[in-house]
């Protein structure tokens, strides 16, 4: 199991490369992301995690799917982001984000809640589906890192604020 790195760690502001060989190496790295996104009993449980988080600059990541499996994603793409945004949804469908790599804060960002993605399994094989709210936001949360993309920068942008979660109560407040 690696170490998730935490902000300002430099490797979460750096680009990651292409997956080009789809080999034993590759299939190490899933298995070391897999076991890093395990969840431990003292910290929140993560949706997805990018290969920078842990200190490797390849353009992989893994996700939660409906289903509740986790998937590898290789070399992710978003072919088409549809305009409607989960800030034009009602209040009670709408969603914070966090990042393991910020444990304990949190952020609404406003993305877009369908996508069509292309990517490519361990095997090499290309997918293309549509992903809807909030697997839409895990995939384009974990892609954002791929290219060194934070989910604050979304709130430094929007001026948007960001939130704290007491340990005890889990309750958020602003910060």
């Amino acid at each position: 199991m690696a170490k998730i790195l935490n902000y300002p760690h430099p490797s979460l502001r750096q680009k990651a490369q292409a997956v080009t060989k789809f080999d034993q190496n590759l299939i190490k790295l899933v298995e070391e992301l897999n076991a890093s996104l395990i969840p431990n009993p003292h910290e929140p449980v993560g949706v997805g995690l990018a290969a920078n988080q842990i200190g490797i600059l390849k353009r992989v990541f893994l996700m939660t799917l409906p289903d509740k499996s986790i998937q590898a994603i290789i070399n992710p793409e978003i072919i088409k982001a549809y305009p409607k945004t989960l800030s034009q949804l009602p209040e009670d469908q709408q969603f914070m984000e966090g990042c393991l790599s910020f444990l304990g804060y949190y952020g609404f960002v406003d993305r877009p809640i369908k996508i069509k993605v292309r990517y490519q399994t361990i095997s090499g094989q290309v997918k293309e589906q549509i992903l809807v709210k909030p697997f839409s936001s895990y995939f384009q949360h974990e892609r954002d890192h791929l290219d060194g993309i934070l989910f604050i920068d979304y709130l430094k942008q929007s001026r948007g604020k960001i939130y704290k979660a007491d340990k005890k109560t889990g309750k958020l407040k602003a910060v």
